[in-house]
């Protein structure tokens, strides 16, 4: 069963005071695309959350944001990074002097530029944080993937019923093609002999324009050839694993066989059916790329 793309799910994690929440949020995209907000005690492991990604994802646009909260007084010791505060304090003050600017570089100035304070590097706090992140994440993974299981069994769902539509409609075509060419043949042959006396109408030659214009109007090809489409469309949905790209390319093949009907076509029954085919395979490739 495919997968839709879009998903979301939230995972917590606990343990000595600390709580960690990784929430993730999957849209549409051509590709896999991990956009990833991390606490900066995370860094060293943004390699191993995209690999965790990767193996469970496949295609969309993935966000991740991770969030800890320290209960009552706990929490890592935090230290200013002095060194990062005098150099803003003097480029800030060496600025304000060439713009010649009034007033003093004041204290929340430099609580503006961030990242001044930070955690200490305390290995137990970083393991602590790393190992609460990743079951957190193992949570959130399974409770979007579930969502996104379940879209895309309703997309499919859907999916299918305009699949069963667009079969109706190449039968009516394929109905009417059989009649086709003799429909034109006795239109044209009724419209000539109106026009012409019989003295002056060659039949001989009639009849060949009328085999050259009924070969015009073959469909007999595309029609075999957008039955065997459906039949692949319904077996490749019926798989597991990433099918979004492979029936956007077999979309693209039954809708190349639609309009070529469409523009072959003599009959207004044939036309509108093809039409119809043209208006549902469009709703599909809509739907088709929501799969992952």
């Amino acid at each position: 069963m495919a997968h839709s793309m879009t998903g979301y799910g939230v995972g917590r994690a606990s343990g000595d005071g600390l709580s960690v929440v990784v929430e993730l949020r999957s849209v549409n995209n051509r590709y896999l695309d991990l956009n990833l907000k991390l606490p900066r005690a995370l860094y060293p492991h943004e390699s191993n959350i995209r690999d965790l990604l990767r193996e469970r994802v496949e295609r969309g646009r993935v966000s991740m944001l991770v969030s800890e909260e320290w209960s009552g007084e706990q929490g890592p010791v935090i230290r200013l990074d002095r060194a990062r505060a005098l150099s803003c304090a003097g480029q800030l003050e060496e600025l304000s002097r060439e713009l010649g600017l009034s007033g003093e570089v004041q204290l929340e100035h430099l609580l503006a530029v961030g990242e001044l304070f930070l955690p200490d590097d305390d290995s137990s706090y970083h393991e602590q944080l790393w190992g609460l992140t990743r079951q957190a994440l193992e949570k959130a993974l399974e409770q979007m993937l579930t969502a996104c299981h379940h879209e895309g069994e309703a997309l499919c769902a859907d999916i299918r019923q305009r699949i069963r539509s667009t079969q109706e409609s190449l039968a009516l075509v394929k109905e009417l093609a059989a009649r086709q060419a003799d429909a034109y043949r006795e239109r044209l042959t009724r419209r000539l002999e109106e026009l012409l006396e019989d003295s002056r109408l060659d039949r001989t030659r009639l009849e060949t324009e009328i085999a050259l214009a009924a070969d015009r109007l073959d469909i007999s090809e595309e029609i075999v050839r957008l039955e065997s489409h459906l039949d692949m469309f319904h077996k490749t949905i019926a798989r597991k694993g990433s099918l979004g790209k492979t029936l956007s390319f077999i979309l693209q093949e039954m809708s190349r066989e639609a309009n070529t009907i469409a523009s072959k076509s003599w009959m207004v029954e044939i036309s509108q059916a093809a039409i119809r085919m043209k208006e549902l395979l469009e709703q599909i490739r809509e739907q088709v790329q929501n799969l992952a």
